[in-house]
């Protein structure tokens, strides 16, 4: 599972570090490479490990190629997926389409959010950090 922010950059070319607690998580799960995708909710980039990618590939096969909701966001989020490795030095590639979709610029946060994990722009996630969670949004972890 991944928790923790991390602070990293990106370089010109779209390299960034995934932090060595995220690879360690990756590592011990036996998963070889992650999955790039648009993040449907922010405008950020969701990093899936590829056993996860392949959940939700095998989910979405199942589904009618007539239903129009399913395949409006298969092209919208999914068609813009990407496997990608760790370089030796556990640097990921972002393509180009992604880090313009997501905004990235210099700095770069990487979010984990339990199954997957998040890439922001630094002032995206700062900006949504100090939004509020309007109360109909709240959720009781609790109460899952």
């Amino acid at each position: 599972m991944f928790f923790g922010t991390f602070n990293h950059a990106i370089d010109a070319k779209g390299r960034t570090s995934l932090p060595v607690k995220l690879r360690e998580v990756l590592a011990a799960a036996g998963e070889p490479r992650i999955v790039l995708v648009q993040n449907p909710v922010w405008k950020c980039i969701q990093a899936l490990p590829q056993s996860v990618w392949t959940e939700v590939v095998k989910k979405v096969s199942e589904g009618s190629p007539f239903d129009a909701k399913l395949q409006m966001n298969f092209f919208k989020y999914l068609s813009t997926a990407h496997e990608v490795d760790l370089d030796p030095h556990g640097r990921v590639l972002v393509p180009p389409n992604l880090r313009q979709y997501a905004g990235l610029q210099k700095d770069v946060v990487w979010v984990g959010m339990v199954r997957t994990i998040h890439l922001y722009d630094r002032q995206s996630y700062e900006d949504r950090m100090a939004a509020e969670v309007p109360p109909e949004h709240q959720v009781d972890f609790f109460k899952l």
